[in-house]
């Protein structure tokens, strides 16, 4: 069994619970957080490199770093930092498989890590997207609070179709991690070589 986590404390307890390996998931990761009372989401964000070490050592089960990482640096990086393995998403979203809406996989390729968000305003619960028009407004200082999930994902349900049929990325739900512009348009396989080929060179220099 592997438990998603995204704070030393929550990594514990997924241990004690009998957890095989634990995936240690950044602040930086795109869509929904990983954490185990939403409530806590937003106060309790960290990074990746700073939270990966603190639980390698803490824990006595293989760890897998996720969350920021789309490249072979960041592959490097996690495993000089004790990780077993490294999970890459947002670097794939680009990839054809992934077949996600042309403006989607435009705005992840521009994406600077500034320019994504982490929000309620799609499901009711914390989630990083692009900062599309659509987040900015919602999350507006004049702005509503979102319905808790799932309401607020049944009230944004037909925004979320229609936008389907745009050319703009701006109504769309747009998950993406900070590390976005990183990704690649490559088929998934031949990107996974690549990654895969680069890193193992920086780790035999």
């Amino acid at each position: 069994m592997f438990a998603v986590v995204s704070t030393l404390s929550e990594a514990l307890e997924a241990e004690a619970a009998g957890a095989d390996a634990i995936v240690v998931q950044g602040m930086e990761a795109g869509g929904h957080r990983a954490a185990f009372n939403p409530e806590k989401a937003e106060r309790e964000l960290v990074g990746l490199f700073a939270l990966l070490p603190i639980v390698v050592d803490a824990v006595h089960v293989p760890v897998i770093a996720t969350g920021g990482v789309a490249d072979a640096r960041g592959i490097v990086a996690a495993l000089a930092l004790g990780a077993s393995a490294v999970q890459i998403g947002t670097g794939y979203l680009r990839c054809p498989e992934a077949e996600i809406h042309p403006a989607w996989a435009d705005a992840i390729g521009q994406s600077a890590p500034e320019g994504t968000l982490v929000s309620r305003v799609f499901s009711g619960r914390p989630g990083r997207s692009i900062a599309t028009r659509y987040v900015i407004a919602a999350t507006g200082p004049d702005a509503p609070p979102p319905a808790p999930y799932p309401v607020q994902r049944g009230l944004t349900a037909p925004m979320r179709s229609e936008a389907n049929r745009d050319t703009s990325v701006d109504r769309l739900q747009a998950w993406a991690g900070q590390g976005g512009r990183l990704s690649r348009s490559d088929p998934a396989g031949e990107f996974t070589r690549r990654l895969w080929a680069e890193a193992q060179a920086m780790l035999a220099a």
